[in-house]
Formats: structure tokens, sequence, C-alpha cells
């Protein structure tokens, strides 16, 4: 039965992606708790290995963040708290700039 658990969470975790309606804090909590369920039946999953999914799965408004935060850090030394948290200072910023100019904050979802 455990087997057949973690075949299953494998699976999801190959499937995940982050829905259009989600914000960086929901979908990294989605992604942590299957990583963390993994975690708990021995699955080996590198920290690098997740980074890289979050990486390539955020919708593409977030994208220019990903690749700013790879220019500017050396990504083999973030963790996936570090990374979250990064992404969540950018999403931050872009919003605190679009209230100050008067436009809607593109990032607030």
């Amino acid at each position: 039965m455990r087997k057949v658990r973690l075949q299953k969470l494998c699976g999801d975790f190959e499937k995940l992606h982050m829905f259009e309606s989600e914000n960086i804090s929901e979908y990294f909590a989605r992604l942590l708790a299957m990583y963390n369920q993994m975690k708990r039946y021995k699955e080996k999953i590198e920290e690098t290995r997740v980074i890289e999914k979050i990486q390539h799965l955020l919708q593409k408004k977030f994208y220019y963040m990903v690749i700013a935060i790879e220019d500017s850090q050396n990504m083999k030394v973030f963790s996936i708290q570090g990374l979250m948290e990064k992404l969540q200072s950018c999403v931050k910023s872009v919003n605190e700039i679009q209230e100050d100019v008067g436009a809607q904050a593109p990032f607030s979802k």
C-alpha cells in the first residue's frame, strides 16, 4: 500500500503545475505539501529538482522574475524557502510600483 501511495505522489508531482488563479504562496504550499509527503515515504528527492520544477512551471507572468533571480543568484545554493521568499519579494515590489502609478496590480493572483 505504501509503494502505491508513493507512486501516486510521484506521478502527481510530475504533473504539478501552477493554476492561473493561484498566487505564489498557494502554489508553494501545494508543492511543499507534496514534497514533504514524498519525504515521509522515504522518497529521495533533491531540493534542486524541486527548485527546477518551480522555475519551469510558474505561470508565464512570473518568468521574468525567475530569470532575474537566476541572473543575480547562484541557483545551486538556493533553498526552496529562499526561492519562495525571493519570488514573493519580487511580486510585492511589482505590486507596489503598479499601485504607485495607479494601475491594477497584475500579480495579486
